[in-house]
C-alpha cells in the first residue's frame, strides 16, 4: 500500500484534525495539558480553526500522505514560507473547556520566551508547534518552516513523516533557504536524520508532576542551508 503526497484542502480539515487528537492521545504531558473531559463538538470546533489559520495565513501550505490504495490520509504537516518580516502581534490563543489553562499558558508561554531568546529578536514571525505567539528569524531574508507534523498512529513506521518533511526539504533546497521547527521528544531523532540541528531545549516544570518516565523536553531545531555541490 504505497504513500503519495498530495497538497491537503479544507475539506481535509476534519480528517486532519482526528489525527491531531489521535497523535497527541500517548504524549506524556497530554493529561497534565489537557485533561479533559472536552465538548461533543471539539474536533469540529478544531477543524474550523484549521481552516481559518490557513485562511489567515496565505503562505501556509497543508500537505497530507495519502495511501494510495484505500485513499486514507495517513499523516499531514503544515509547511510555511517566511519571506518578508510581518509585524509582531502578542498570541490570541486561548485554552476553552477541557484544558489546564494554568499549566498550559505557562508550558506554551515558557517556549514562547525559548524562542524569543533563541531568535535574537529578528524579523520573521510564524506559529510553529505551539500554534501562538511570535517567532523571530534567525535569518533576516527568509525561512522555511515546518509548523506541524501529525501521523495516525495506526500508520506509524510507514515513512509518511519521512516523505512529508522531504516535500518541504526538496522545496528549501531549491530556494536556498533554511528550515526551522520545535519537535517533541518522540520526533527529534528523525528530523536529525533529515539534517536539523538542536539549537535549544525547553523543559516543562517539573511541579507539574509529569512523573520520571516522561520526556518533558521541546527542541529547537534549524536545519542550514546545505552547501552548494
Amino acid at each position: 500500500m504505497p504513500l503519495e503526497i498530495q497538497l491537503a484542502v479544507d475539506e481535509d480539515a476534519p480528517r486532519l484534525a482526528a489525527i491531531e487528537r489521535d497523535a497527541y492521545a500517548d504524549n506524556g504531558l497530554s493529561p497534565i495539558l489537557f485533561p479533559g473531559p472536552f465538548p461533543q463538538d471539539a474536533l469540529e470546533t478544531r477543524a474550523s480553526g484549521l481552516i481559518q489559520q490557513r485562511k489567515d495565513d496565505p503562505q501556509m501550505r497543508w500537505v497530507k500522505a495519502v495511501d494510495s490504495e484505500t485513499n486514507e490520509i495517513v499523516a499531514w504537516a503544515k509547511w510555511e514560507i517566511i519571506d518578508k518580516p510581518r509585524e509582531a502581534k502578542p498570541s490570541s490563543r486561548t485554552f476553552g473547556q477541557g484544558c489546564n489553562v494554568q499549566a498550559c499558558e505557562e508550558y506554551f508561554g515558557g517556549i514562547h520566551q525559548k524562542r524569543h531568546e533563541l531568535m535574537h529578536g529578528k524579523f520573521h514571525v510564524c506559529r510553529p508547534l505551539t500554534r501562538h505567539g511570535v517567532f523571530y528569524s534567525l535569518y533576516p531574508d527568509v525561512l522555511k518552516v515546518l509548523d506541524l507534523l501529525q501521523t495516525d498512529p495506526k500508520h506509524q513506521g510507514r515513512g509518511a513523516g519521512s516523505m512529508l518533511i522531504k516535500w518541504g526539504t526538496d522545496i528549501a533546497d531549491k530556494m536556498r533557504l533554511p528550515a526551522y521547527l520545535e519537535s517533541s521528544p518522540k520526533a527529534y531523532k528523525l528530523y536529525q536524520k533529515h539534517g536539523f540541528n538542536t539549537i535549544g531545549v525547553f523543559t516543562m516544570d517539573p511541579k507539574w508532576g509529569y512523573g520520571a518516565d516522561v520526556d518533558p523536553n521541546i527542541h529547537f531545531m534549524i536545519r542550514d542551508i546545505p552547501a552548494e555541490a
